[in-house]
């Protein structure tokens, strides 16, 4: 299995796999809506992105719900192979 490709967010400077659908400009996840799929430069949804629920690991903005412990889990510390968080994976795979 291949690494995801890497960016820069052209906000913050952090890390991004994904782009902003208006714009096309490299997101994170704390900068790119989960509602609308797009930049906070370009997003329009009543919700403020700093009012999105943050993970029960680190702090950061969440993005799904462990399929175990039912917290609220970022990309990171999310595993994609059970749903489950960093905390609760059994999985053989190295999460954030």
């Amino acid at each position: 299995m291949s690494e995801p490709v890497t960016f820069t967010c052209s906000i913050c400077g952090e890390v991004s796999t994904r782009i902003c659908i208006a714009c096309t400009k490299d997101a994170c996840e704390n900068h790119l809506c989960q509602r609308c799929k797009r930049c906070s430069d370009c997003c329009t949804c009543e919700v403020a992105m700093d009012e999105a629920p943050l993970c029960a690991v680190c702090g950061e903005r969440a993005v799904d719900v462990c399929a175990e412990c039912k917290q609220e889990v970022c990309a990171n510390h999310r595993c994609l192979d059970c749903l489950r968080c960093s905390d609760c994976c059994e999985c053989e795979i190295p999460l954030a």
